[in-house]
């Protein structure tokens, strides 16, 4: 993800957890110092450039690529979400329920099913160290009103022709068996999701095209970006195709500010829970989990065997980019909100919180776009379901 540089943060672990839980050294690589040429040049080293930069590889390992990064990879987004790797995306229910639309609508979500799959074969190949774990994601109703628009949900997918391969109902019994949430009335099992650690993501995915002969240059924030040219303060790139893939920092890159609404996500961590805890609070397996509250919530037991939740969003008038602080008074709702689901962790230490942007178009979907006459492409707009989509985005762009 793209940002201006802040020459005050010179610990990048405090970011987040993620990047805190790293293993080895966090230090910035090179700068970009001079002027160069190149087939491609990508803005933004979170996954949207680093997946579009691995496929381009892939299809075409004499292409001269050069990935720009204005902080470090990973720096926003792509390292500090909650670790999803689903097949959510957003929009793709409307397209489903369109008649005009479903069967595309279907071929889509069926491919973002196989895009988790491939996503795990590519960290495995890649020897990426992800914690990938395909246990599935369990959406869980706490109310009436709940129980009802999952339902409505489960429904309109097994209409469409969606397996118990691909989603399952859970009643009350059957989902607290499987997670003991507080109050859990009924809810859904959606297979086709991955908890991950993302930093580790994307952290080595930068190392993976590193070695593939991509040139990665940290610290250097964009200031034009052209048909055939990004700029930075001390050096420019001229290249047959641009890509921008700067998401939720869009508005710091000129000519992007436009695109994308950045929206804003909460996250705490515990410290490890004890054997014990993680019985009391039902964890059987590494499932990701959310309920259908209108403030989005997202949660998942990380290998090490605490609790990552967040929920999200909130936009701040005028569409700027925001720090937070780690004592801010939303992190406490936060808190408060995941005692609510395991009233058993009262008490429990909270060892990490932070806060960050993503990239929400302002048709609340997201796009993969290429002018085959300037050679500019950009994709983003993910809203929060950006893990997996990036990998089917870069995909798409390289193709």
């Amino acid at each position: 993800m793209s940002q201006p540089p802040n020459t005050d943060r010179p610990d990048y672990r405090s970011l987040s957890y993620w990047h805190d839980s790293l293993p080895g050294r966090l230090r910035p690589r090179a700068r970009l110092e001079s002027d160069l040429e190149a087939d491609v040049v990508i803005v933004g080293a979170g996954y949207t450039g680093l997946w579009t930069a691995y496929h381009l590889h892939q299809l075409d390992p004499g292409l001269d690529i050069v990935l720009l990064e204005s902080e470090i990879a990973g720096f926003g987004a792509s390292g500090r979400n909650g670790g999803w790797c689903s097949s959510f995306l957003s929009g793709i229910d409307h397209w489903m329920n369109d008649p005009v639309h479903r069967d595309g609508g279907v071929r889509l979500q069926r491919l973002m099913f196989e895009t988790v799959r491939d996503f795990g074969e590519v960290a495995k190949r890649e020897s990426i160290d992800c914690h990938y774990d395909r246990s599935g994601t369990l959406e869980v109703a706490v109310n009436r009103g709940q129980l009802r628009r999952a339902r409505e949900s489960f429904d309109a997918m097994t209409a469409l022709g969606f397996g118990d391969d691909d989603i399952r109902w859970l009643n009350a019994g059957e989902l607290r068996r499987e997670l003991d949430i507080e109050g859990a009335l009924g809810g859904i099992l959606w297979r086709h999701t991955a908890a991950i650690h993302p930093a580790r993501l994307v952290r080595g995915l930068a190392e993976v095209v590193e070695r593939g002969g991509v040139r990665l240059f940290e610290r250097s924030p964009v200031i034009e970006l052209g048909d055939g040219l990004a700029v930075t303060e001390r050096g420019r790139v001229r290249a047959r195709t641009v890509i921008a893939a700067t998401e939720g920092y869009s508005d710091s890159v000129p000519g992007l500010a436009r695109r994308m609404i950045p929206v804003h996500s909460m996250m705490v961590v515990t410290e490890p829970l004890s054997g014990r805890q993680i019985e009391a609070a039902g964890f059987h397996r590494r499932y990701t989990f959310g309920n259908l509250d209108h403030m989005v919530t997202y949660g998942q037991l990380t290998a090490d065997g605490r609790i990552a939740f967040g929920c999200r969003g909130t936009y701040h008038f005028g569409s700027g980019l925001r720090r937070f602080r780690v004592n801010d008074p939303e992190f406490e709702q936060v808190r408060r909100k995941l005692l609510s689901f395991f009233p058993s962790l009262d008490g429990i230490r909270f060892t990490h919180a932070w806060g960050g942007a993503m990239g929400v178009s302002r048709s609340l979907r997201p796009s993969v776009n290429f002018d085959s006459r300037r050679r500019t492409g950009w994709a983003g707009g993910y809203f929060g379901n950006g893990v997996g989509a990036t990998h089917l985005a870069g995909r798409t762009l390289a193709d």
